[in-house]
């Protein structure tokens, strides 16, 4: 399969890695070189090392690596009983394992064991202090460099493989929440509504208009109320959410704390190798334990520009006095020069260092007597330093930001989500309690003249009630899924209710799911513009298909005064109202409107016929109006701009 862009930090850290691990190779292998090990004792040193590569490659089962780490065990014992102490024998390999494949609190007490063990061990072999000291000090460097890398490759790829879960468990835990919250602050208000008007329904008729018409007015009452809480928390949620504190990652800590403890160990070096092979002066050595502990205290500082400079003082100043010994921690400042200085002359500087670096390493050995084979051993433990330092400030930087990155599409889905919720209640709600109080206005008319049909829309407003709590309750878990023809039903009521003549054809066989639900929520918030935003005596609603599309055609008249009637024009979504400039691009259509002569106005909604689903793509511009701006009689505005449902505008009849 072909890797992605995606895939570069997770290949960036297992390429540190591996580069980390090829340099300690190098390093072991001119060591037992230069010490003149035999060819099969070169050969076994390497046993270790594909159990040590198995480890780190992926992660396996607990058995699996648990048998690794025991073969790893058996196989770097395995030299003794062939050639004895006649190789590179620091169970570096061992050390680096235990760390790898352990539980942090038995692995670390065990690694103190290996590390003192191999001092006892090169003391028994009758290695000397320095020598002994020396075997401790790099089979520690040499594990904490490979499970340093491991674990922060390991936390690159869980971060990497989990990208989506985070957003994933955000999605949840934010739709839970607005489902409490939707239900408890709207759920009774519509149950509330639905207990007012199933209570008007049930009177009888001598009884008629008294007990009845002031319930009527009542669930009108708070239909409104509650229409205007909608359209209020539905603002609310198109608002970004609050970004919860993200969660520690502990891996660049953990980069910190190894970089510091390796640094530690170089100064220790340092102070050894003036102490028992330069015969340092008192003096020079309190010069130079002043000037590390300066280095050390500049690393853990916050990384400036004035730290950078000071700490390449430190590091460079010295070399003019004890080369030999101070060159061990210069490797760090080639790696902070790494990541501190901008490509190309970060690497032009480092390849200077590194090049003047290897040129003084052969001189020393040539001129000691110890071999060019010693100091390209040396040399490759100096490239090491500076290479550890580079990848694991890099690293450190790379997991910080896929871990940001985890956070912002975590933040993304919750905003998609609330957003989309927003356009839910909108749609859904807005419509039906508009509904309500149109019908329920047109029954409480009705009282006097025609008790037998008030009583008959009452029922009917009853079960429109219920529906929009049922629609409430799947709002939050999941997109509503609308019908066509129950949603020509509601238009043709509510339009009646509110004194519009409705006329609808539907000239389309049976329609898929996805096309169905796009056509019925176009439908759903074009009704709810024209009751919003127009003087309407008629709507004509027309739904067509033909050339792989489904079409919606809805005309209103009474966008514009006749004498204001002008030639067609293409009325801008975004404008005015709300809902339909992002009601295309969220269902997967096309829209138009258009102003035509009479003052008619129409809207023309287009699928494709192949569509599956209601979009999910991120929220347009809130726009989509169904007539002119200006709110007509019965629309008034509101001081905070929420408008409230149109009062009924009965016809003749």
């Amino acid at each position: 399969m072909a890797r992605t862009a995606d895939d570069l930090p997770l290949r960036v850290a297992q390429g540190m890695l591996w580069a980390s691990f090829g340099i300690l190779v190098y390093i072991r292998t001119m060591s037992g070189v230069s010490r003149d090990a035999a060819p099969l004792a070169l050969l076994l040193t390497m046993a270790s090392y594909p159990p040590l590569i198995a480890i780190l490659a992926r992660h396996r089962r607990p058995a699996v690596r648990y048998g690794l780490l025991a073969a790893l065990v058996l196989l770097y014992l395995l030299p003794f009983f062939v050639v004895g102490s006649a190789w590179d024998w620091m169970p570096w390999t061992v050390a680096a394992g235990v760390l790898c494949v352990l539980p942090a609190r038995p692995a670390w007490p065990l690694f103190g064991l290996v590390v003192a063990a191999t001092g006892t061990t090169a003391a028994l072999l009758g290695y000397g202090v320095y020598d002994s000291v020396w075997f401790v000090i790099v089979t520690a460097d040499d594990a904490l460099i490979v499970f340093s890398l491991a674990a922060l490759v390991r936390t690159v790829r869980r971060l990497h493989d989990a990208q989506g879960e985070l957003a994933r468990l955000a999605l949840l835990r934010e739709r839970l929440r607005l489902d409490g919250e939707l239900r408890n602050v709207l759920g009774g208000k519509l149950r509330a509504i639905a207990f007012r008007m199933r209570k008007a329904a049930a009177f009888q008729t001598r009884e008629a208009p008294v007990d009845a018409r002031q319930d009527i007015r009542e669930g009108v009452g708070l239909a409104r109320r509650t229409l205007a809480e909608v359209r209020a928390t539905a603002g609310a949620y198109r608002a970004d959410p609050i970004a919860e504190p993200a969660a520690r990652i502990e891996s660049p800590r953990l980069a910190r704390f190894v970089l510091l403890a390796v640094l530690l160990i170089q100064c220790v070096l340092v102070l050894l190798n003036l102490y028992y092979w330069e015969h340092a002066a008192p003096q020079t050595l309190a010069w130079a334990l002043l000037g590390l502990i300066g280095i050390v205290i500049l690393q853990v500082a916050p990384q400036t520009r004035v730290t950078f400079v000071v700490q390449g003082l430190l590091f460079l100043l010295p070399l003019a006095v004890i080369p030999g010994s101070w060159d061990r921690v210069l490797s760090f400042f080639t790696g902070k020069v790494l990541l501190t200085v901008r490509p190309p002359r970060s690497w032009a500087i480092a390849g200077a260092v590194l090049a003047g670096h290897l040129a003084w390493l052969l001189y020393d050995s040539m001129t000691a007597g110890t071999g060019v084979l010693n100091g390209l051993a040396n040399f490759g433990g100096h490239v090491m330093l500076a290479w550890l330092a580079y990848s694991l400030g890099r690293l450190s930087g790379l997991i910080t930001v896929l871990d940001r990155a985890r956070h912002e599409l975590a933040e993304a889905a919750v905003r998609r989500e609330r957003t989309r919720i927003a356009r839910d209640l909108h749609d859904v709600l807005g419509f039906s309690l508009s509904a309500v109080a149109l019908k329920g206005e047109l029954a409480e008319r009705l009282l006097d003249t025609d008790p037998d049909r008030a009583r008959t829309e009452l029922a009917s407003l009853v079960s429109l009630v219920e529906r929009a709590l049922v629609e409430l309750g799947s709002i939050a878990g999941d997109r509503v899924e609308l019908r066509l023809a129950a949603e020509l039903d509601a238009a043709r009521e509510v339009l009646t209710a509110a004194g519009i003549e409705a006329t609808a054809r539907v000239t389309t066989g049976p329609l898929p799911a996805g096309v169905d639900t796009a056509v019925a929520t176009a439908l759903r918030e074009t009704v709810t513009n024209v009751l919003r935003h127009s003087q309407a005596r008629t709507c004509e609603v027309t739904v067509s298909g033909g050339e792989g599309l489904v079409r919606l055609r809805v005309v209103n008249d009474g966008a514009l005064p006749v004498s204001r009637a002008e030639p067609a024009t293409p009325v801008e979504p975004g404008r005015h109202g709300s809902g339909l400039g992002s009601l295309a691009q969220r269902t997967g259509g096309r829209l138009a409107a258009v102003l035509l002569p009479g003052g008619r106005f129409e809207v023309v909604a287009e699928f494709g016929s192949d569509l599956t689903g209601p979009s999910s793509g991120p929220a347009g511009p809130s726009s989509g109006p169904a007539g002119p701006s200006s709110d007509p009689a019965g629309f008034g505005g509101d001081p905070d701009g929420v408008h409230p449902v149109a009062s009924t505008q009965l016809g003749d009849g």
